[in-house]
């Protein structure tokens, strides 16, 4: 069994691409017009956050009707991975001085694109992602469950309780609105959250910001906060995997923003 739970979004998380984006692309759109269209649900709210792809799969004339299980599957081989992905989680999965972790993936991603782009790293029954319903031609007809926004808590909570490990025990890591609701829930219960993102509004609930484009990245907050590791110790235990830190800039960083006072 083991003694922490981690669980990680995926697009621009644990990757480099976007998958709608790439979707959207091999359907012949332009960049330009996928971000008008996100662009447009998010001013609508006519979704919630995370869940856009699968709107514009289902209701948007340049997506329904024309996407294929066979197509996921394409876009899911064509996404470009972070660096050392494969090397991280089989250290989780290994274990670090005798504690051991349970990896997963809950992303709103289409469930075939995360799974396809994770084939060999982590095995099926743990990438959690949008599920789709086909018609017998494989053409997407219906969602049966979006991973997204509140949702995710759904999946984080099944989980968990399968793997029976206790909330102060789960580490979740995100960078989008979308995963704001499962970081909430996670800190609210004592959980280690990582934000991979600048942004402020992740970086005031997150436990941790981490900006690298190497996930073994994120075993730094785990050495150090979960583990007990030293800062020390921390750099040698990278120097004997054979990936010594090159930079390891801490900052703490405060947002300001003024209105226009009466004063001159």
């Amino acid at each position: 069994m083991a003694d922490y739970l981690f669980v990680s979004d995926f697009d621009k998380t644990l990757s480099k691409d976007d998958a709608g984006l790439l979707l959207s692309l091999k359907l012949g759109l332009s960049r330009e017009e996928f971000e008008r269209k996100i662009k447009r649900l998010k001013e609508r709210s006519l979704t919630k956050s995370g869940a856009e792809i699968p709107y514009l799969i289902l209701h948007d004339p340049d997506y329904r009707g024309k996407v294929t299980r066979k197509m996921l599957l394409e876009v899911g081989k064509e996404i470009r991975l972070k660096k050392h992905l494969q090397e991280l989680i089989k250290i989780l999965n290994q274990g670090i001085k005798g504690k051991r972790f349970s990896t997963h993936v809950i992303s709103a991603a289409p469930r075939e694109v995360v799974r396809r782009a994770l084939e060999g790293i982590l095995p099926p029954e743990n990438v959690h992602g949008t599920s789709f319903i086909y018609n017998k031609r494989g053409v997407v007809v219906d969602v049966e469950k979006a991973a997204a926004g509140a949702a995710k808590v759904d999946f984080l909570e099944m989980i968990r309780k399968k793997e029976k490990i206790p909330l102060d025990r789960v580490i979740y890591v995100g960078d989008g609105f979308s995963d704001m609701y499962t970081i909430l829930y996670v800190k609210a219960y004592n959980g280690y959250t990582i934000g991979v993102t600048p942004a402020s509004y992740l970086g005031s609930i997150c436990k941790k910001t981490i900006i690298s484009n190497d996930t073994l990245s994120l075993l730094a907050p785990i050495l150090e906060d979960i583990l007990g590791f030293s800062h020390d110790e921390v750099k040698s235990y990278f120097e004997k995997l054979g990936y010594p830190i090159q930079t390891w800039e801490k900052a703490k960083v405060e947002w300001f923003d003024f209105g226009s006072g009466s004063g001159g």
